[in-house]
């Protein structure tokens, strides 16, 4: 990491931002100087805005996404369900972390 790059990370306060347990993409977001930066919780790297898009700070390749399916569970026994999913679009940088799985948490509906 370059010594600018590792000045910005130095000042940047991520705050976990909310989502369904279920899933995959659990972002921490932070702000510094009107851009936003976001990570996967628990991930040092980290997601710059662009104009269009993101870049990854540490390598500067555009942020893409991947689709994964969380199989909806809503049938009357336990783990069956009417073949619906919910899709998510994950982000990932191509050239520092892996593509997400395609297949995803179940989500329960009670």
């Amino acid at each position: 990491m370059t010594t600018e790059i590792s000045d910005i990370v130095k000042d940047l306060k991520f705050n976990i931002f909310e989502v369904e347990s279920w899933a995959t993409f659990k972002p921490e977001i932070a702000k510094k100087d009107g851009i936003e930066y976001h990570r996967k919780t628990g991930s040092d790297i980290i997601y710059k805005q662009k104009d269009d898009g993101f870049e990854c700070l540490k390598c500067g390749s555009e942020i893409i996404t991947a689709q994964v399916a969380h199989p909806i569970w809503d049938g009357p026994f336990p783990m069956s369900g009417s073949g619906k999913c919910h899709y998510e679009h994950v982000p990932y940088c191509p050239k520092c972390e892996e593509k997400p799985k395609y297949s995803g948490s179940p989500i329960t509906v009670k």
